[in-house]
């Protein structure tokens, strides 16, 4: 990390140097919460509260101080300090700086407050210097937990290749389990494409596929829980097309390095059951996963398309027909004005029931409601929140009739279950006499 440490000029002041620091992402942000610093001496038992910390121009409270390791682990003979951070205010601040690239300059400053001291056997320090512009060359977050790789495989629509970058969380539990264990992929949305996985990962919160409260949801073949997830990015939009931008028009370009790319993660993990892979995306992706379901019938065991982007006058009759044997869960929120549910998932849903879809259903939100921060109104696309904040409990009724509601989407629970994640668990592939062949 590169450092901007000045010269010492005072005995008593105390030289740290800048490790890494923490992200957390939340419904709608990201923010760092934990800065790790390496002080020239071991100490001890420091009072958080004669600490200032400034990242990126905002000051901060540190609200803990203890030893831990290099990357911020707790560690009572560990050389280096983690100092933790109170939770910024608002959408957090903005690590980001669009395009699927986090900020090359970010700015973290640890200090004394004024008139504190710290005292070192028989050493009294007055200053600390420790800064560095490059916080977020090196972080450690919830992306840690997953395993980074790429795949390449043929463009579709133009001669060529395309290189797609992966993650994948594999439970320590089920790895080697001997048994059948679901797996759940994530397509992002179309500000998280680039070669940067974590931007995926975190930009999303999509990290939440792996917390205990949606893991809990899901079920193995010998009845433990959890699932595998797998998380998938494409270098630009996975709307990108041999012809320009689409909406379903042409067929995507990395429609099939995808679809090898997720054959291959299943070759390489036989523990996953092929029968229960559960496809699903915002935006962008959730435009790609309509997309693969066209592409790919009766390949995946369900999927659950949030705000998605696929206009529906670009399914056609017959698309219907097939798609109407899928298991589909739609996502979104009325108030979508990056999105409009009205000429996207709402016609295709309604279709879709007329074509005889016994198990399509759709949550419909009035909007978008914080939980991170509750009583805050997020912008209406980003229903996704509603889905990773494990709210997505019913669907509307299976008719011409949408009625938005909070209230978990809608008034009915489908087959029973208590929220879209233990539906998903339940469903499982039957192959259909005679699948119809790939198209677009």
């Amino acid at each position: 990390m590169a450092l901007t440490v000045a010269a010492t000029a005072s005995a008593q002041t105390l030289k740290m140097e800048p490790q890494v620091v923490g992200v957390t992402t939340y419904e709608a942000s990201t923010a760092i919460n934990l800065v790790v610093v390496k002080p020239e001496i071991k100490l001890d038992n420091i009072d958080p509260a004669v600490l200032a910390v400034n990242t990126n121009g905002i000051d901060r409270n540190v609200m803990s101080v203890y030893p831990s390791d290099s990357r911020g682990a707790f560690n009572p003979a560990g050389e280096y300090l983690a100092l933790g951070l109170e939770k910024a205010s608002g959408r957090g601040l903005g690590l980001s700086k669009g395009a699927g690239v986090w900020k090359e300059e970010y700015s973290v400053k640890v200090a004394l407050k004024p008139g504190k001291t710290i005292k070192v056997g028989k050493q009294k320090f007055t200053a600390i210097e420790c800064s560095t512009d490059k916080a977020l060359k090196d972080f450690v977050s919830e992306a840690d937990y997953f395993n980074k790789g790429t795949f390449t495989g043929k463009s579709t629509g133009r001669p060529g290749d395309e290189t797609l970058t992966y993650a994948s969380y594999e439970p320590w539990s089920l790895k080697g389990d001997g048994v059948a264990n679901p797996l759940v992929i994530w397509l992002h949305g179309g500000g998280e494409g680039g070669v940067d996985v974590s931007i995926t990962l975190l930009g999303n919160e999509v990290v939440s596929l792996i917390r205990p409260e949606i893991q809990s949801h899901f079920t193995t073949e010998g009845g433990a829980n959890g699932a595998y997830v797998l998380s998938i990015q494409c270098p630009t939009m996975w709307m990108g097309t041999s012809k320009g931008f689409g909406h379903g028009e042409y067929p995507s370009l990395y429609a099939d390095v995808l679809k090898s790319c997720i054959d291959e993660f299943v070759a390489q993990h036989p523990d996953v059951d092929p029968n229960r892979i559960y496809l699903g995306g915002c935006s962008n992706g959730g435009y790609m996963t309509m997309h693969m379901l066209i592409r790919n019938p009766r390949f995946f065991a369900a999927a659950y398309p949030t705000c998605e982007a696929y206009l529906d006058a670009n399914i056609s009759d017959n698309e219907i027909k097939y798609l109407a044997e899928e298991n589909i869960w739609f996502v979104q929120s009325y108030d979508d004005t990056t999105v409009d549910p009205k000429t996207h998932c709402i016609p295709t849903f309604q279709r879709l029931v007329k074509a005889g879809a016994k198990n399509v259903w759709m949550s419909m939100f009035e909007n978008v409601q914080g939980v991170d921060n509750p009583g805050q109104r997020l912008m209406g696309h980003f229903s996704w929140c509603c889905l990773f904040n494990d709210v997505v409990t019913h669907s509307q009724e299976q008719n011409d009739n949408v009625k938005p509601t909070n209230n978990g989407g809608g008034t009915v629970a489908p087959q029973g279950h208590a929220n879209i994640f233990e539906w998903m668990n339940a469903q499982v592939l039957k192959a259909p006499e005679v699948a119809p062949q790939q198209r677009r």
